[in-house]
């Protein structure tokens, strides 16, 4: 090795991986290889335990984060910045990021001190509803877009996983070790600020919240139900759902990882996602249901509809959920959603399993209906693949798909966004994870867009769906509260 590739002193222990001879190894190789333009780098690395989320809420740049964390399934990410960008849109927006990830991936060269399905690259971001995505509060998110991140912290069990993405350009490689080298300080750093800092993330004024529902919101709202059931009545659909929002406008800007933090303190069962795509804009929600994950070949989601409040003692929370499994309306309502799932799964999958009656799922506010279902996933299928099978259950959509999805503007009068679509990662081991993106909230400055929903059957109360709507806004309204 001549002077030209020497490098420098590594300053902490804490990345002596840096130092090791295959590091090294894998440079001396990079130098030797053709420079390919766009080419990226990648280097995982194991590090201190921080939590993602206060990583995130440390890092100066505050454009381009996102966050994903599931306490009971022990995995968190936090990632920011951008260095690649993926975008499409229309009916073939599942299969051209699928495309695209596999355009890119050749681009990628890799190197990970640590042998681990969630080392390496992961890609990080969702899709709308619908297939388009032009409306004025939407337009920045598209139809689907996932971001590599510069870096990305993963905390999955005992283990935490840091992730840089550089950009080789022509750059020498002693030039890209001392990227290396400075960018790993800087997040050490970070970590050094968690441990020893305790910032405010909020003035001592008393925050203020404004609803901006419109006058006579419920009885649009029930017009519409029975719009819907009229719809149900003549065999156009057997299932639809409706989603309504309000607008709340708070005294001071919406931070969106403090108001995860507080949905994480209360939905420690939920998926707690932020997608924040400029300094301004963020999507956030807490969600209980999961729409896929993809790990090894097996692929697992679940059935969740149909729901009741949590009862104020335990005999009473028993009672509610006794007479929710006897609930016809609700038991329709699921069946029609495991059935879906079932059809989407069969073409893609050696074998489906779940049980044949739904369980029942707690959250803090709300408990639903829930059936798990795992599937053996057939040689080649990706996780794009099932996804655009999936999208959108009959838990946020309706059933048949193919006739109510249709109707489902035309009846609800919103633009639904991101809210109810697929939102999660996704990496180049075949791993990944999505949830439907319920229970959230469009972030925007100072305001939020709150977005709920219900199943509408034939024997659908327009009342009591109103009162779920406001069962379902709760999370967010509480979280802001706090704030």
């Amino acid at each position: 090795m001549n002077s030209a590739d020497r490098f420098p002193e590594t300053p902490t222990k804490f990345i002596e991986t840096l130092d090791s001879e295959s590091f090294k190894a894998f440079l001396h190789a990079l130098s030797h290889s053709r420079y390919q333009e766009g080419q990226l780098l990648s280097f995982t690395l194991p590090i201190a335990p921080i939590d993602p989320l206060a990583a995130l809420e440390l890092h100066e740049k505050k454009s381009e984060r996102f966050f994903w964390d599931h306490p009971g399934n022990n995995i968190s990410i936090s990632a920011a910045g951008k260095v690649k960008e993926l975008k499409a849109t229309g009916a073939g927006r599942f299969d051209e990021i699928s495309k695209k990830t596999r355009e890119l991936k050749k681009k990628i060269s890799a190197y990970t001190s640590i042998t681990h399905s969630m080392a390496g690259p992961l890609f990080l971001g969702g899709y709308s509803f619908g297939d388009h995505n032009i409306s004025p509060i939407w337009k920045k998110f598209g139809a689907a877009r996932f971001i590599l991140p510069e870096w990305t912290l993963v905390k999955t069990g005992s283990r935490y996983l840091l992730t840089l993405i550089i950009e080789r350009e022509e750059k020498a490689i002693h030039d890209i070790y001392t990227e290396i080298i400075e960018r790993v300080t800087d997040f050490l750093n970070i970590s050094g600020k968690a441990g020893s800092s305790c910032t405010r993330q909020n003035s001592d004024e008393q925050n203020i919240l404004c609803n901006f529902q419109r006058v006579n919101e419920k009885s649009r709202w029930i017009d519409r139900v029975e719009k819907a059931k009229k719809h149900i009545s003549e065999k156009d659909f057997e299932k639809i759902v409706l989603a309504r929002t309000v607008e709340v406008k708070s005294k001071h800007p919406l931070n969106p990882t403090l108001l995860s933090y507080h949905l994480r303190q209360s939905y420690p069962e939920c998926y707690n996602f932020i997608v924040q795509i400029d300094d301004d804009t963020s999507f956030i929600g807490a969600t209980p249901e999961r729409l896929a994950s993809f790990e090894n070949g097996v692929f697992k989601t679940e059935g969740l509809a149909g729901s009741a409040s949590r009862g104020k003692s335990a005999s009473e929370d028993a009672a509610i959920a006794q007479s929710l499994m006897m609930s016809e309306k609700d038991l329709e309502e699921h069946q029609f959603v495991v059935r879906a799932i079932d059809d989407s799964l069969s073409p893609y999958s050696y074998k489906v399993d779940h049980p044949n009656r739904p369980q029942i799922k707690k959250l803090n506010n709300v408990q639903h209906l829930f059936t798990p279902i795992s599937a053996s996933i057939k040689e080649g299928v990706q996780i794009h693949d099932l996804l655009k099978k999936l999208h959108p259950t009959p838990a946020v959509g309706g059933y048949p798909k193919t006739d109510s999805i249709p109707h489902i503007q035309e009846i609800e009068q919103i633009e639904r966004g991101w809210y109810s679509a697929p939102v999660g990662w996704y990496n180049l081991n075949g791993c990944g994870e999505f949830a439907v993106a319920i229970r959230s909230a469009l972030l925007h400055k100072n305001h939020a867009h709150l977005y709920a929903g219900c199943g509408i059957v034939s024997d659908s109360d327009p009342e009591s769906e109103w009162d779920e709507t406001l069962m379902k806004f709760e999370p967010m309204t509480n979280a802001l509260n706090e704030l």
